[in-house]
């Protein structure tokens, strides 16, 4: 008799925690908007997510910050924006981000749209569909973005991390006007034995941006969380953009302490949104 009211009770708990899981409201980012867009040209499907700007007037011609890799890179770079644009102290941005192909899995869609070249030493295909990964962004992702929202064209900025990163790089190097700000946090420039530190980097006298570069500092050959050195990409890659630059064109560089390939990319996100965004006195 004594078991069978324990059990009775164990049920109303069990029910009670059910019903109360139930009544929960999920959590939702502010402002934020979540749809589906295909490629046109390879038909794959891919989830955007979007965060209006806090005071969106159809008056005003907002700055767009598209990122890839965004179940990861989305909240993290929303979040840390948050506090700086709701105290008047940056910009009010639009954020856009882009998702892997839906019904795929998550790390071999971003291999084989974050990268430049078929293959690379110790990894198998899919890979080396960037090319075809920047033809969506350009026209489907702008066109859709640019269409239903009052954006500034002028004034978009580009942010990747790890592949993503080299992602951006391969940008810069075949056409960096798409974009006139990049972040670019902890680039894998060691891909298919250093393919994209081989690369020109010709951004033209004439080319107005910034650029904005940084790598966790223990993220060399010696750290247990990575086998490649990253450091050295970011550097090489800094000083490719650097020689022969114009006058018009910023570039930095930023190597975090402490921070390794796990870790560093939400500092370098706020701090490359800081560096590009603040609301000057």
């Amino acid at each position: 008799m004594i078991k069978v009211e324990i059990f009775k009770i164990i049920v109303v708990i069990g029910l009670a925690v059910s019903g109360y899981a139930h009544s929960q409201s999920s959590f939702s980012l502010p402002r934020t908007e979540v749809v589906d867009l295909v490629d046109t040209e390879t038909k794959r499907v891919y989830e955007i997510h979007i965060q209006h700007p806090r005071h969106y007037s159809k008056k005003h011609k907002y700055p767009v910050v598209y990122m890839t890799d965004s179940p990861y890179t989305f909240p993290i770079v929303t979040g840390s924006a948050r506090y700086p644009i709701n105290s008047g102290k940056m910009e009010d941005l639009m954020f856009v981000g882009i998702s892997w192909q839906k019904g795929h899995h998550g790390g071999l869609s971003r291999q084989r749209d974050y990268t430049p070249t078929p293959s690379s030493p110790g990894f198998k295909d899919p890979s080396g569909k960037a090319q075809e990964h920047l033809n969506f962004i350009r026209n489907d992702v702008f066109k859709y973005i640019e269409g239903r929202f009052n954006t500034d064209p002028a004034r978009r900025t580009y942010i990747g991390n790890s592949f993503g990163g080299l992602f951006g790089a391969y940008i810069l190097s075949k056409s960096p006007a798409l974009f006139n700000n990049y972040i670019l946090g902890s680039p894998s420039m060691w891909w298919d034995s250093d393919y994209m530190m081989q690369q020109q980097y010709d951004l033209g006298l004439n080319y107005e941006g910034n650029i904005f570069i940084s790598v966790g500092a223990l993220e060399t050959k010696k750290s247990k969380s990575t086998q490649h050195d990253m450091v050295l990409g970011a550097q090489t890659l800094y000083s490719l953009l650097a020689k022969n630059k114009s006058p018009a064109l910023d570039v930095e560089l930023r190597v975090i302490p402490h921070a390794n390939h796990e870790t560093a990319f939400p500092t370098a996100a706020i701090q490359g949104l800081w560096w590009l965004f603040e609301v000057m006195d």
